[in-house]
């Protein structure tokens, strides 16, 4: 019974203290942060496991906030366990705080994945499931399971409105991840109507129809949420547990979408304490009785801690090399180097190195795993067996979205890297989670291949032309263009060997020229590739466009110009890099660039000299690839008419 007692007063005193933030923060969601007190208390206060000694511990459980912005019911569990101070909280959304509207990975120690947009919480719950499968199958041993935890995700009626959610859901069923749990803060509002005006689906039909156990919560007690997870971790499928809350319960807004979000008078919140059952009315001040009872449930905690470090010292001392691999995984020691790749054919597409590149992936580094959106036939990103038989390979399906935020959710569990792949016009479909990589710095690797009008008789819808300019704009991400197997190489090196940005490798679908002149190692943003003594201007191109540039470049040495070629495999960096462009003497004269995007990026280099860029110029047609490419302007005649002209 006192222990009834004193479980109540910490929900009320989270619930109290989740309103207290929002308040003195001038706004929130407090209906979720009041609303799922008694889910972030049974999973964070007593399910989960992990150490405040070891915030990265990796046997910890993975929790994963996929609404967002309930991110207060969470922090003030946090808070009452002792891993966040009444300053953290009374700083919620300011900068630099602990407390941010959203979890983000950067200021918040314990938060497994920044989020915010919903439903990719989901999708990187269900790619952390996969890593734990991976990392099970890879290092457990008999009498040995050091990989041993449970991935949950928390999400609300709008995480599975977005199609993302329903993507990863299906692709969690089919692979049977069975280690992760989905917990549905079931309220029935949101911000504009009460949920069952958008959406009257019958979830536990749903979730069994796609190979999920599921299990419902009537009444909202920690009891029965602890008891219905206890079955979920029992099961051989992943398990979808449906609680039945109040949004802003207690408040004059209970069980209304008014209650999403907001803040309470003063009167109306001490209205709300006395509801709750609590007795002090000062915002922030709760009894020293609960802040005791949370250092009780952490220091439980820290005996799972402990007892896995004793059984990870003797594995250890058993499996020595099993041991060293996975902490070189976690520190991120692996190193990647294709110089020696020997391709055996030339002046091909460039799509076509990137099947002997995924060869010696699958033959000489563990790291990695990866596959394409039922497109491994054209984009050649592929692998021999499947990561479930101890393998690299993964089938996504057609779940360019999904793929990308499971991605995410792999490196984030363990640091695995990961390569996806699809048509650069679908990357499109990505963008949600390419951007909430780039905000985490997660160095996931893209290659997006058919990057031009030269698609062809696919058609406009597959013919890339604003993509481009969409991913160079993402902060945080790089994309490389290169324009032969050279500089394919130099592109994966540098692809793999760092850990801060997200990476698309840009492939073409018809045959470009090798030059192969590109220097083994370390990818160069720009270089020369058809030098010319006292230059009359600079051409400068990426990827299947460089060839172009060079037979133009060929061209105007009959009407006496000189210029020289420059491949720009990386444009982002060369357009901030004044040492390199000057070394290059691209200061020097006049600047022309050709590339078959939309990407205005290529002005910024109109600082150093007077600059025109032929890029492309609306969408494409279903017609063979180069008569659309001459159509659209990319031609040596008209390409050499226009840099005349840009010379007058």
């Amino acid at each position: 019974m006192k222990n009834n007692l004193i479980e109540n007063k910490l929900i009320a005193s989270m619930r109290g203290i989740a309103l207290d933030s929002i308040n003195k923060a001038k706004g929130g969601h407090i209906g979720m942060a009041i609303g799922a007190a008694n889910i972030t208390y049974s999973l964070l206060g007593k399910e989960l496991r992990f150490s405040k000694e070891d915030p990265k511990w990796i046997n910890r459980d993975r929790f994963v906030l996929s609404a967002g912005h309930g991110s207060m019911s969470y922090y003030s569990i946090m808070h009452f366990l002792g891993l966040l101070a009444k300053e953290d909280m009374q700083n919620h959304k300011k900068m630099d705080s602990k407390t941010p509207s959203h979890p983000e990975l950067e200021y918040t120690p314990f938060v497994d994945a920044s989020t915010g947009p919903l439903g990719q919480g989901i999708a990187m719950a269900t790619g952390m499931a996969l890593s734990l499968k991976v990392l099970q199958n890879r290092f457990n041993r008999k009498n040995y399971n050091i990989i041993d935890h449970y991935i949950y995700a928390l999400h609300v009626d709008g995480c599975i409105q977005e199609g993302v959610a329903h993507e990863a859901i299906q692709f969690a069923g089919t692979n049977q991840l069975d280690r992760l749990i989905l917990i549905h803060d079931f309220n029935n509002a949101q911000i504009d109507t009460k949920t069952e005006v958008v959406n009257n689906i019958n979830f536990i039909k749903y979730f069994e129809a796609c190979h999920f156990a599921t299990f419902v919560v009537k009444e909202d007690k920690p009891e029965l949420i602890l008891e219905a997870i206890q079955k979920a971790k029992a099961s051989k499928k992943p398990s979808y547990i449906q609680v039945h809350t109040a949004i802003a319960k207690n408040t004059p807004f209970e069980n209304s979408p008014k209650g999403h979000h907001g803040m309470l008078k003063e009167e109306d919140t001490i209205e709300f304490k006395k509801k709750c059952g609590l007795t002090s009315f000062v915002p922030f001040e709760y009894d020293k009785e609960v802040y005791d009872y949370g250092e009780e449930l952490l220091k439980e905690k820290d005996k799972h801690y402990k007892e896995w470090l004793h059984l990870y010292d003797k594995y250890k001392k058993e499996y020595s090399q099993e041991a060293k691999e996975l902490e070189d995984l976690y520190n991120k020691k692996e190193k990647y180097n294709f110089d020696d790749i020997e391709f055996n054919e030339s002046n091909a597409a460039t799509r076509n190195y990137f099947a002997p590149i995924m060869q010696k992936i699958d033959q000489n580094y563990k790291n990695v795993l990866g596959g394409s959106a039922d497109l491994a036939s054209a984009t050649k990103v592929n692998f021999s067996k499947s990561y479930a038989e101890g393998g690299k390979n993964i089938h996504y399906g057609i779940r360019e979205f999904a793929m990308t935020a499971i991605n995410n959710g792999i490196y984030l569990h363990s640091h695995l890297r990961t390569i996806d792949s699809t048509f650069l016009a679908f990357s499109d479909y990505a963008k949600g989670a390419l951007r909430l990589g780039s905000i985490m710095k997660i160095p996931s690797v893209h290659v997006y291949t058919h990057d031009s009008y030269q698609v062809g008789g696919d058609g406009p819808t597959h013919q890339p032309v604003e993509q481009l300019a969409m991913l160079r704009s993402t902060p945080n991400f790089k994309v490389i263009r290169p324009m032969d197997e050279s500089e394919v190489k130099a592109a994966f090196n540098y692809a793999l060997n760092q850990n801060e940005n997200q990476v698309a490798i840009i492939g073409c679908r018809q045959n470009v020229k090798s030059y192969n002149l590109h220097p083994e190692g370390e990818l160069q943003p720009a270089y020369i590739i058809r030098p010319a003594k006292n230059h009359d201007i600079s051409i400068l191109a990426s990827g299947s466009e460089v060839d172009l540039a060079e037979k133009v470049a060929n061209k105007l040495v009959g009407a006496g110009i000189k210029a020289q070629v420059i491949s720009v495999p990386l444009l982002q960096d060369l357009v901030n890099d004044e040492k390199l462009i000057k070394s290059l003497g691209i200061d020097k004269k006049p600047i022309y660039a050709i590339e078959a995007s939309t990407d205005p990026l290529w002005y910024k280099l109109g600082k150093y000299n007077k600059i025109d860029a032929f890029l492309a110029d609306g969408y494409g047609y279903s017609a063979d690839g180069f008569e659309v490419y001459k159509i659209k302007g990319f031609s040596l005649d008209n390409i050499h008419k226009k840099v005349l002209e840009f010379l007058k």
